[in-house]
């Protein structure tokens, strides 16, 4: 019966153990750092700060500078916290709807973030 032939793996760079074994440690790190602050979102704190900011903001900030009119969904904040846990409760918050949430201002704070690291 034929055997599967050996699969090249590189000493070191992409593709290699090592730098897989670097790249989940990283992952970890992160996860590790954001983690209290992702924990905030479910306490009733948060809870209370999102419901007002519905209220007293209660259509979309990104569609209306667009001329859309689009109910919110989501409260942000404007300047992201990174997960510090007291910008976290001390920064402004928007109203935005879940598609300028999830598409518009998530490629802003990945282009902010980039530009930060010097990339």
């Amino acid at each position: 019966m034929p055997t599967r032939p050996k699969t090249f793996r590189p000493a070191s760079g992409p593709g290699s153990d090592a730098y897989r074994r670097q790249q989940a440690a990283e992952y970890d790190r992160r996860r590790r750092e954001t983690g209290e602050v992702h924990r905030l979102y479910g306490t009733q704190r948060w809870k209370r700060m999102r419901a007002h900011q519905k209220m007293i903001e209660p259509l979309c900030r990104m569609c209306l500078a667009d001329g859309i009119t689009c109910a919110a969904t989501t409260a942000d904040h404007v300047v992201p916290h990174r997960g510090d846990v007291e910008a976290f409760w001390s920064n402004e918050l928007q109203s935005l709807c879940n598609a300028c949430h999830n598409s518009v201002k998530q490629r802003e704070e990945q282009s902010t973030l980039h530009r930060g690291r010097g990339v």
